[in-house]
């Protein structure tokens, strides 16, 4: 299918084309109740967006004829909708109990993080481990890294390190103040033939080697590919497997959570599970018109395509999720920069955003001035927790009433101070009419967090079925990988 020859997506051509940018006195003209969401515990005020009266309207006639509701049954269905490798994308499948295999794996994963954190896991001389060093990359390191330092300080006996990088800082860091007889390495690799993470893994190998212990002793591995884990050297008994329908970028919530529930125990991983579950059933029940996930999707769709705007800002005013932009620019990116249709037809349309950012309020020091008065648009999700609006921290109340008034800023500029922007001198004009999402979870919860991720998760998933392309290969990953290969000999 070809969304530019759907009804809707010519209706709102011709209705952009013919009034591109609302004014934020259009906007201010519906209440915000009217344009607010709310979803598994998350609160979403969507009034501040480029929305005339018609326009939404339009968004949910395009979402229908490219039929969302479908495509959103195929995915929980198990439907194999990762048309190019012939396979389900079967994420939401592993916040359910509804699969043996699946609860097993989980089980395993579990104890083995419930026995590190009581210290009753023992290396190769009988001491216990009190370290762990998680060597992954891309989704093997984002997400699980985010998610643990999100929930606050770690629990339990171990120390954990995450190391992705292949510059040697990063594993020397790691391993400064551990003693290699009280240290267990773990690799995270989906096909366990990531470059960077098998060349970790080795150096860490090496290092328990040199002081004299058999390392495979404290080597785990989370893989979808055991046999070539096993063939790497580790035991089979200490290989923790998932389905290779897990997309890296999604299996935070399959084994690869290892760090998670070492950090802060399983409960603390069922509860991130359970609030993924609870956004899951919003996103699959909800009618379109206060379906969460579409409308954001679908906000994605209407800057992208119809106004131009190729890039989107995330700023999380809450230092606890500062990983919280890189790990949408590889959900969103990875899923979205695709060039050909399912069927492999060119597209004639842009997809994915550049999606960038930071945390606040760092980031009003720097690049909020692009934001208000640069020539390029760049549409904003503020993302911030509605337990710190009535904090007893002062600073966390000012984190909270920073964000809105941000928001409220670039929709409004001048004229939400009650000055005259029409008589100010031009260079200290800010023209207001920015669009932003204003996105509230309620606490720093596991629950609250499986919901903001899983939120985001499906909004992408919507874009994807608007524009007819699959989320879920990245093939163009892969090709700086085989070229490097060809350059390192034996490699």
């Amino acid at each position: 299918m070809n969304p530019t020859q759907f009804p809707a997506w010519s209706a709102l051509a011709r209705r952009t084309a013919a009034a591109p940018a609302p004014s934020y006195g259009a906007l201010a003209r519906k209440p915000a109740q009217e344009l607010t969401v709310e979803a598994a515990g998350l609160r979403a005020d969507l009034s501040r967006h480029w929305l005339a009266d018609d326009t939404l309207p339009l968004l949910l006639e395009l979402a229908e004829q490219a039929e969302l509701p479908a495509w959103r049954q195929r995915l929980f269905d198990g439907a194999a909708i990762n048309v190019t490798e012939q396979r389900r994308a079967g994420h939401t499948a592993l916040r359910s109990d509804t699969e043996p295999g699946l609860v097993a794996a989980r089980g395993r994963m579990l104890a083995l993080a419930e026995a590190l954190r009581a210290g009753t896991l023992r290396g190769a001389t009988g001491a216990p481990i009190d370290t762990v060093v998680c060597c992954g990359i891309g989704g093997s390191d984002l997400g699980p890294r985010l998610v643990t330092e999100a929930l606050g300080p770690p629990s339990g006996a171990a120390r954990l390190h995450f190391v992705a990088n292949i510059d040697p800082v990063e594993l020397a860091a790691a391993l400064a103040q551990a003693r290699p007889e009280r240290t267990l390495v773990v690799a995270i690799s989906k096909s366990f033939t990531t470059m960077e993470t098998l060349a970790n893994t080795r150096a860490a190998l090496r290092w328990l080697h040199a002081a004299g212990l058999a390392p495979e002793r404290q080597l785990y591995a989370i893989t979808a590919a055991p046999a070539r884990a096993q063939a790497f050297g580790v035991p089979a008994a200490q290989v923790l497997d998932f389905p290779d329908w897990v997309g890296g970028r999604y299996s935070l919530w399959s084994p690869c959570g290892l760090p998670i529930a070492l950090a802060h125990g399983g409960g603390a991983f069922d509860e991130l599970l359970a609030g993924a579950a609870a956004l899951d059933a919003h996103f699959l029940t909800a009618p379109l018109a206060r379906n969460l996930p579409a409308l954001l999707g679908l906000l994605g769709v209407l800057y992208i395509n119809f106004h131009g705007l190729r890039t989107r800002a995330v700023f999380a005013y809450a230092q606890r999720l500062r990983y919280l932009a890189p790990y949408l620019q590889q959900l969103e990116m990875e899923s979205l920069g695709k060039r050909v249709s399912r069927d492999g037809a060119p597209l004639g349309f842009d997809t994915s955003a550049v999606v960038w950012g930071d945390v606040g309020t760092p980031a009003q020091h720097s690049v909020f001035q692009f934001l208000h008065q640069g020539t390029q648009v760049a549409p904003v999700d503020f993302i911030t927790c509605a337990a710190f609006e009535h904090s007893a921290d002062e600073r966390e109340r000012l984190l909270y009433a920073s964000a809105l008034a941000q928001a409220d800023a670039l929709a409004g500029g001048d004229a939400v101070l009650g000055t005259d922007a029409s008589n100010a001198a031009e260079p200290l004009r800010c023209p207001g009419g920015r669009p932003s999402s204003f996105i509230a979870f309620a606490d720093f919860s596991p629950r609250s967090l499986g919901a903001l991720l899983a939120l985001f998760e499906h909004r992408t998933f919507v874009q994807s079925v608007i524009w007819g392309i699959n989320a879920f290969d990245q093939f163009g990953v892969e090709i700086g990988k085989k070229l490097l290969s060809k350059r390192l000999p034996g490699q």
